[in-house]
């Protein structure tokens, strides 16, 4: 096992320094071809000089954004970073070690161009401002090209825009709903139908969840409907959340809590507790304190002491905490 650690430790140092030894040659490569036209350190650059290395900055930025494996980098990084070079490799897709190269190459681009920082201290790889930057106008383009071609596409509540796939309802017909296949051909059917006969001009999933939701419930199944029902808050609330905000304690993480234990409580009501029992909290027969944590935090526990003297406990490895 250690020796295996050590393996890929050394792996890892050895690429790291694959990467820094080969940005250096490519620097020097970099100086050869300037040649005549570098500027001295005593001469003050013309205009034209500045424009013309300012052109060549941008130029070779959005080389580097030519690679869907460059962009793909940046987005991990963008979202788990600071990550090592093991990790980011693993994440970006690069595991075999056939592919260490591959990876160091676009590493090293991104590195380059002040996308990517090391910090050497900590041996961890991150974003940079201008990465950010380069990354956010990289999501522009994609999405405004998605939205000129005249096709359909969905924003997602994935922070994505794709072009609209009725295999993908029928999926989510499938794994959430547990929908037989044939019905959930049907259901998708008549539901692409509804869209493009109102010809929705901005299409997203939740919209999509809500007609699927509205067809199920005028053929009947509405138990396939509940499974498929969304928990959490109108827009309207959540602006009012929002502008109330400085009335709720602790804040901002005083308002994500509050809204955590909604959309738990509404959970446990909706999918967890039977119908009657429910019901009877609803109508005050009887009461559930904590709603929204209630669930996953049970604010009572009955144990048979008996059985605990004679078995002991089984703590799985963790330590018991004592309040």
């Amino acid at each position: 096992m250690g020796s295996n650690k050590k393996l890929e430790l050394d792996e890892e140092i050895h690429s790291e320094s694959d990467v820094e030894s080969n940005m250096d040659m490519e620097k020097m490569d970099d100086l050869d071809d300037l040649d005549g036209d570098e500027l001295s350190l005593d001469d003050e650059p013309s205009g034209s000089q500045v424009l013309q290395s300012t052109s060549k900055r941008v130029r070779m930025i959005f080389s580097v954004m030519a690679s869907p494996n460059r962009i793909d980098i940046l987005r991990i990084l963008n979202s788990k970073g600071p990550l090592t070079y093991s990790e980011l490799k693993s994440l970006a897709g690069f595991k075999s070690k056939k592919e260490s190269g591959k990876f160091a190459y676009h590493l090293r681009k991104l590195l380059r161009q002040s996308l990517v920082a090391l910090n050497k201290s900590e041996r961890r790889y991150t974003i940079t401002n201008l990465g950010k930057l380069v990354l956010s106008l990289a999501r522009q383009i994609e999405e405004r090209s998605i939205i000129e071609s005249g096709k359909m596409y969905v924003r997602t509540s994935h922070d994505s825009i794709e072009e609209f796939n009725t295999q993908k309802i029928i999926q989510s017909l499938v794994r959430e709903g547990s929908l037989p296949l044939e019905l959930a051909q049907k259901i998708t059917e008549e539901v692409e139908n509804r869209i493009y006969k109102y010809q929705t001009t901005y299409l997203t999933g939740s919209l999509i969840r809500e007609l699927v939701n509205s067809v199920l419930l005028e053929h009947g199944h509405e138990e396939y409907r509940h499974k498929l029902a969304r928990v959490g808050l109108p827009i309207f609330e959540v602006q009012e959340m929002i502008s109330n905000a400085e009335n709720v304690d602790n804040g901002v993480e005083g308002l994500l809590f509050k809204t955590g234990q909604i959309v738990f409580a509404e959970h446990l009501l909706t999918s967890t507790l039977p119908k009657d029992i429910a019901d009877a909290h609803l109508s005050g027969d009887l009461h559930i304190t904590n709603l929204g944590l209630w669930s996953i935090l049970p604010d009572t526990i009955f144990i048979n002491v008996k059985t605990l003297i004679e078995d002991g406990i089984d703590l799985k490895g963790k330590s018991l905490g004592v309040c």
